[in-house]
């Protein structure tokens, strides 16, 4: 079935799909028909995915996606949430604001609103923050010698990739107590919130050039992150990044410590050792890094994990690490790091593929893999997902990293572009009404086979796919009045550059919420 863009929300849609299509043409891209004129008298929709900058001289810088439609942005600021108030502070022509000579003892908290000739939008979900960030001191406190090694407390580290938090208002990482740490005073640093946080030890001095177990003492619960059972963390030795996949399983209580070691080469003389997060879910206490000469080594680690599913199976290949006298498989059939700490198999060391069975089909599996010998345990592979019983169209993932675009989002933390990153710890969620879509170009006109759609526990009981060449005029693929969440791999045939599911009736009380929208096809 054909047809030109629904009239509910028609504004909202005119202007956010011709805008962007419009701006796609202007940076040179071609294969689009001309953009058509914008809805006259309609005002733009509001504007998402507000961020903030804390800088040193007491300023916040603000950016926000460039909104369809909008001639100019009104920035309203409040000290409590909520509390921004029905004056703007200014009025701003770009996507971007810098608001200088702030006080560092108040929270600041914006909102900002798109306008046109045909009126001022909604406003953006609130963002907040303080400034100006910690400056990060230490890092040069020599390890307190134990026989042959070096222990350095975390509270002695030098911190960076300072980000604020707005649920416990504080700069993280920080500095705090814990009953259950070994460093004087009790003080650990809790290095979970900020995406880009670090700490890092510059005065790492040995003897002899060679190899080293370099082991960290830390703790955490699941806390904000339910059903995050491994928060894996970067290793960094003398600028040189060592993994991106130190494994820290969850300890149950943020004051019971367990370790999490790793073998480096470190050069004779003074070093620098830094762990720093992946994402926003970081180790919550690092109490001690103790650095002792290596008498063995553990294994290097299994890369490049694959999996391809099965019936109620999934098989998986990896590439060989090396020195390693078995493999261990962790699984979680939840979210991404969610994987039991305990394996659901170990194989041998000579062995590189394992095939899972008894699982459920339609319903998404994340695994990853690491290696042991009797001197300790590898980093660990990459994770991977993949969902038993469903056919997929071979090929590239043809969303993948490509532009998003949706009618509303739940909060600046769950903005469109996360269906599209490849990653299963970000995802879209819109507000609680219907209808509600979500667009996805795909940079070039495809012929598309198949979209896979999975969904978080807010799923859409009645949707639509349907596919454009131009952006105005769309095709339904694929309809139902009957969904029931998960993991949706749906067959369909069109050919169009971009993509959008359109729904019509949540499936719960909540928005629509997307882990990632998949399209393959040529």
């Amino acid at each position: 079935m054909k047809r030109r863009l629904r009239s509910i929300p028609a504004s909202l849609r005119r202007l956010l799909i011709l805008t962007s299509v419009g701006a796609v043409c202007a940076a040179g891209v071609t294969g689009l028909t001309q953009t058509p004129a914008l809805a006259a008298g309609s005002p733009p929709p509001a504007p998402l995915n507000l961020g903030i900058n804390a800088n040193a001289d007491s300023s916040l810088s603000l950016s926000w996606d460039q909104t369809p439609g909008a001639t100019s942005y009104h920035v309203y600021r409040g000290t409590a949430a909520g509390g921004e108030g029905a004056t703007p502070i200014a009025t701003t022509t770009t996507n971007s604001y810098n608001d200088l000579h702030l006080s560092n003892t108040l929270d600041y908290f914006y909102v900002i609103t798109a306008i046109n000739s045909g009126g001022e939008s909604a406003k953006s979900a609130e963002d907040s923050s303080r400034t100006p960030p910690p400056i990060g001191t230490g890092g040069n406190t020599p390890g307190v010698a134990n026989g042959s090694s070096l222990t350095f407390y975390g509270k002695d580290a030098l911190l960076g990739g300072f980000d604020w938090f707005p649920n416990l208002s504080g700069w993280f990482p920080s500095p705090l107590g814990s009953s259950g740490a070994l460093s004087p005073g009790g003080q650990v640093i809790d290095m979970a919130y900020a995406a880009e946080g670090t700490m890092t030890f510059n005065d790492v001095v040995v003897p002899t050039a060679g190899l080293y177990t370099v082991d960290w003492r830390y703790a955490f619960a699941q806390g904000l992150f339910p059903g995050v059972n491994f928060r894996n963390m970067q290793v960094i030795v003398n600028g040189t990044t060592i993994t991106t996949n130190e494994q820290f399983p969850v300890t149950g209580s943020f004051d019971v410590y367990q370790h999490s070691a790793l073998q480096v080469h470190l050069n004779a003389g003074k070093n620098s050792i830094t762990l720093g997060a992946k994402d926003g879910h970081g180790i919550s206490r690092a109490d001690e890094l103790t650095v002792t000469p290596a008498s063995a080594s553990s294994p290097s680690g299994p890369t490049n994990l694959t999996a391809t599913a099965g019936t109620g199976s999934v098989t998986l290949n990896w590439t060989a690490g090396t020195g390693q006298t078995s493999y261990s498989i962790y699984r979680s059939s939840t979210i991404s790091d969610g994987e039991a700490t305990t394996p659901v198999a170990t194989v041998s060391g000579t062995t590189t593929t394992f095939t899972d069975t008894g699982l459920t089909n339609g319903k998404t599996y994340f695994y990853f893999v690491g290696s042991s010998n009797a001197t300790g345990v590898s980093p660990d592979s990459n994770e991977i997902y993949t969902t038993p019983g469903e056919t997929f169209f071979p090929g590239t993932n043809l969303a993948l990293n490509g532009d998003a675009y949706a009618s509303s989002i739940q909060g600046n933390g769950t903005p469109a572009s996360a269906v599209t990153d490849g990653s299963f710890n970000s995802r879209w969620s819109s507000l609680s009404s219907d209808p509600q879509w979500l667009m996805v170009d795909l940079g070039a006109t495809h012929t598309v086979k198949q979209v896979v759609i999975y969904w978080e526990a807010a799923y859409a009981k009645a949707f639509q796919l349907e596919i454009s060449s131009d952006g105005t005029n769309w095709t339904t693929i694929y309809s139902t009045t009957t969904g029931t969440g998960g993991t949706q791999s749906i067959p369909v045939t069109g050919t169009g550059r971009f993509i959008e599911m359109y729904g019509t009736a949540r499936g719960t009380g909540y928005g629509y919420s997307i882990w990632e929208l998949q399209v393959f096809g040529s």
